[in-house]
């Protein structure tokens, strides 16, 4: 077997190049050609991606996180939405959400799954904005969730501390949206503060957000929270690392496999943890779209 590793330099508190050589050294004792890659810029590994993807690779892994794995998936789609070769996902980021529901836990487990061969087909979600298509295999979020990543952003330099930052100013200008919503035909309307469309249960590492979530269901489940005070917002934000937060009667939850949603101020969205793409949008399942090692 011949893969492409496909690495985010940055991730491992910058050890990821050290930490790939390392891994191309594990798999090379079992029997597996790895070439490595490394992203020297932005979308860097998307770029890769979209043309290695055609180039006869018996899978293409991604080194790094969640926005690692987000930028690889989008780089395959683009140069070939056939997806002709499985991928391998290398949990080395600050996240490592998505690979949670494959029982991926460290490197160690997603090298075994690598090893053995075998592959499983997992749902991918679509975005269609007015100006882009984004895939995402874990969350999509707009409203509050989004507004933290932004500000966290600015507070880059403070490292975990800063989605802390994010949290408290953004509690401090907290305000509810309009949002005109459609699922499977039916349509709904709702004065939101945030929506979360999920494939997979968990963002942000250890966050439950949607405990329903199967990533080879062929749906995508939402949840929404509704209007909601500053002080129960920060009340009920521990709940959602056991997954309890759906009790909360401002929390609404649907599934379905197409979606519409408008809200009626623009957002910034959130694919898989990174800022890419505004409201309205429209939102699909790819039923199975994505082999992935898991043995």
């Amino acid at each position: 077997m011949k893969l492409l590793m496909l690495v985010n330099p940055l991730a491992g508190r910058k050890q990821g190049e050290k930490i790939a050589r390392r891994t191309q050294g594990l798999l090379k004792t079992r029997g597996i050609d790895v070439e490595i890659g490394c992203s020297r810029h932005v979308r860097h590994l998307s770029a890769i991606a979209a043309t290695e993807v055609n180039n006869g690779w018996d899978g293409i892994v991604a080194l790094g996180g969640d926005g690692t794995v987000f930028e690889v998936i989008n780089g395959m789609m683009r140069g070939n939405p056939d997806l002709p070769i499985p991928l391998g996902i290398i949990p080395v980021g600050s996240g490592n959400s998505f690979v949670r529901d494959l029982a991926i836990e460290n490197r160690d487990d997603a090298i075994r799954k690598i090893v053995a061969g075998k592959t499983r087909a997992v749902d991918l979600g679509q975005c269609d904005c007015d100006d882009q298509t984004i895939f995402f295999i874990n969350i999509l979020g707009f409203g509050f969730v989004s507004d933290v990543v932004q500000r966290a952003a600015t507070y880059k330099r403070w490292g975990d501390l800063s989605y802390i930052f994010g949290v408290f100013l953004e509690t401090m200008r907290l305000a509810s949206c309009r949002l005109d919503f459609e699922i499977d035909g039916e349509r709904f309307r709702r004065d939101t503060v945030f929506v979360e469309i999920c494939n997979s249960t968990k963002t942000g590492g250890e966050m439950i957000m949607a405990p329903h979530a199967r990533i080879d269901d062929g749906l995508l489940d939402v949840v929404l929270l509704k209007r909601i005070s500053r002080v129960r917002l920060l009340a009920a934000l521990p709940r959602i690392f056991r997954g309890t937060h759906l009790k909360l009667q401002e929390v609404e939850t649907f599934s379905g496999r197409r979606m519409r949603f408008q809200p009626a101020l623009t957002k910034a969205l959130t694919p898989d943890g990174e800022i890419a793409g505004t409201t309205p949008i429209t939102v699909s399942v790819l039923p199975g779209k994505v082999r992935v090692f898991d043995s």
